[in-house]
């Protein structure tokens, strides 16, 4: 994963870092055990510390990942994938559990008063935001 960031061996200093942004790291932000560990976890903040409404805990998590508020086109879209990917959980099309770990005696763990389909979809929508070049770059 290292490599894939382009990040310096570490047995010297490195006075700067070369930026790169590559297909590769994208599969890598996406993929790796960590990167969906970070997605879950910023999904559970989004529940229980975001705020009563999607919208609210939409700009939380936007905020935490970002610095900045998402405008109107960037809240419409991700509510938009929310609501979609939600529904694919809910109507079975997906099994939420593959995302959230793969097994659904955790169901005790998930937020107060969520289901694994709303926290599934909360984890997709977290890992957009985590795989955002403004997220990885901060530029």
């Amino acid at each position: 994963m290292l490599q894939t960031f382009d990040s310096p061996n570490g047995d010297m200093s490195c006075v700067r870092r070369t930026r790169s942004n590559t297909p590769l790291q994208a599969l890598t932000t996406l993929n790796e055990p960590v990167s969906l560990e970070a997605a879950r976890a910023l999904a559970a903040h989004a529940l229980t510390d975001g705020g009563r409404t999607d919208d609210q805990r939409l700009v939380y998590a936007f905020r935490r990942c970002v610095a900045r508020t998402p405008n109107q086109s960037e809240k419409d879209d991700l509510l938009g994938f929310l609501q979609k990917e939600t529904r694919r959980y809910q109507d079975g099309e997906l099994n939420p559990w593959d995302l959230l770990g793969g097994n659904d005696a955790l169901a005790p763990f998930l937020p107060k008063n969520m289901t694994a389909a709303q926290v599934a979809g909360w984890t997709a929508v977290s890992r957009v935001l985590l795989n955002l070049d403004e997220t990885i770059t901060k530029e």
